[in-house]
């Protein structure tokens, strides 16, 4: 287990790309007492970094020669690669890798690491910079089980969320795809789409300041029930039904269109439900719709039961 002011190599951990979340984690492991050695494709970025308990590099592979566990945080997974080329050997050394956006990136990345005797994690990040180190932060780990272990006590010093959710290495990066590409920047792209309708209309920043909590945690607990029927596929429902929120979305369309607004989420919403409704489940709760997600649109034979 690496801990603070170990003696392996010159540094306990080496922080690859210091760009505005890499600089927040370079910052809270020397905050929790671990020598970091700080390397970024443009110097100036790690140099800025320099102080009590952390050392900017030039060379990539001094860095990671110097410490027992690399975190890497990187713009993609490719530019990290490209940049770890003419690290080897890497001596035990373990990398964690917090650049991977898919499945595949993570496990070609995962490939990459065993052929060069390295130990591999694989990183989510479903946080802001700011929030490193605070209550707010969240990290997913998945991959070695070995890894983790050995440096548990290390990654857990990022207070929040931060976890290791399996040794399937893809498991980190699929929430974040789900969580963060797919709701999150849909999310907060609709709620754009809605504050720029009620706001032209003159509604008041306070008026709405004051209702977007109501709606949110109406989502949160919608959320919840959603996640948990599409695990049973079970959508029957003695609430609104995909008819009444088909219905309902057709005439906020009509009426924000008529003002001008294009508002094309929620015509994507509206198309949603209205495949969910062709598709027979329109008097099924709104989770129904998982069962029209894929792009063959077929009905499984859950839902089929279920309606019967």
């Amino acid at each position: 287990m690496t801990r603070p002011g170990s003696a392996a190599g010159h540094h306990d951990i080496a922080v690859i790309g210091c760009g505005l979340m890499g600089a927040a984690l370079a910052r809270t492991f020397a905050k929790n007492g671990y020598a970091v050695a700080a390397w970024n494709r443009t110097p100036g970025r790690a140099e800025a970094l320099a102080g009590d308990r952390v050392t900017p590099v030039r060379s990539v592979g001094d860095a990671v020669h110097s410490s027992r566990l690399a975190i890497a945080c990187t713009s993609t997974t490719e530019a990290l690669l490209t940049a770890l080329a003419p690290v080897a050997p890497w001596h035990g050394t373990a990398l964690v890798n917090l650049a991977s956006t898919s499945p595949e990136e993570a496990e070609g990345a995962e490939r990459w690491a065993a052929a060069r005797g390295a130990g591999y994690l694989d990183g989510a990040v479903v946080c802001h910079p700011q929030d490193i180190g605070s209550s707010r932060a969240a990290i997913l780990y998945a991959g070695s089980p070995a890894v983790w272990a050995e440096h548990e006590r290390t990654l857990k010093c990022l207070p929040g969320a931060s976890a290791y959710v399996s040794e399937q290495v893809t498991a980190a990066s699929l929430p974040n795809v789900g969580l963060v590409g797919a709701f999150y920047v849909s999310a907060l792209s609709a709620y754009v789409e809605a504050a720029t309708y009620v706001l032209s209309q003159g509604v008041s920043v306070e008026a709405l300041h004051a209702l977007t909590p109501v709606a949110f945690a109406g989502l949160e607990k919608a959320a919840e029930e959603v996640a948990a029927a599409i695990a049973s596929g079970e959508h029957a429902t003695d609430h609104a039904t995909i008819d009444t929120y088909a219905e309902g979305a057709g005439a906020a369309l009509a009426v924000m269109r008529g003002s001008g607004q294009r508002a094309r989420l929620l015509a994507a919403a509206a198309e949603n439900l209205d495949g969910a409704a062709a598709a027979g489940l329109g008097a099924l709760g709104f989770s129904a719709q998982a069962e029209v997600v894929n792009e063959a649109g077929t009905v499984t034979a859950a839902t089929a039961t279920e309606k019967e």
